[in-house]
């Protein structure tokens, strides 16, 4: 089921592929798959007829339509789009035990509080990933410029040079997902 959640300047669509595992198990492509997992998403927020291209970046646009734009994400079953009237970011990742163990790889000084809290840290990697996609990838160090200063129950906040950002997430059955306004 297509779960949709809608912002004052865009709209984000989520959903978890029940047959991801069988249908790679089968022999479908990764790739084909992912595609299908996001077509299915746009087809829901009436995009699936876009064409989509890439910027040198990496950042994903509606070729036809500079008006609009897009940020897409995919883990291990579970697809995220978010389509919005301004630039947006979507990050979507299954719980992983092992991200205790790299957090020093993103996690900042700053962000020592939340340490010991598995849930905080995967919120911190998701929101930093999307901020990054906010971006377009402008930004040259991630773990030190990009601080979480807040979570609260919804949303987090991010201070990147004099700029504060809030974010909004949920947390899905064995997965997060962090998003733009």
């Amino acid at each position: 089921m297509i779960s949709i959640i809608n912002n004052p300047n865009s709209t984000v669509a989520y959903f978890k592929q029940e047959d991801y595992d069988q249908l790679l198990a089968g022999g479908i492509n990764k790739r084909a798959v992912e595609k299908g997992g996001v077509q299915k998403l746009l087809q829901e927020l009436a995009c699936h007829e876009d064409e989509i291209s890439y910027k040198e970046s990496g950042q994903p646009y509606f070729k036809d339509k500079p008006e609009l734009f897009l940020s897409i994400s995919h883990a291990k079953g579970w697809f995220a789009v978010s389509v919005g009237s301004e630039p947006v970011g979507v990050d979507i990742q299954t719980y992983s035990p092992r991200l205790k163990q790299g957090q020093d790889y993103f996690r900042n000084e700053w962000e020592l509080s939340f340490s010991e809290d598995e849930i905080a840290l995967h919120l911190i990697w998701g929101a930093k990933e999307a901020f990054y996609k906010l971006k377009e990838g402008q930004i040259t160090d991630l773990k030190e410029e990009v601080i979480i200063s807040n979570i609260s129950k919804d949303s987090l906040l991010i201070d990147y040079g004099s700029e504060t950002c809030k974010l909004g997430y949920r947390i899905l059955e064995n997965a997060f997902i962090v998003f733009t306004f």
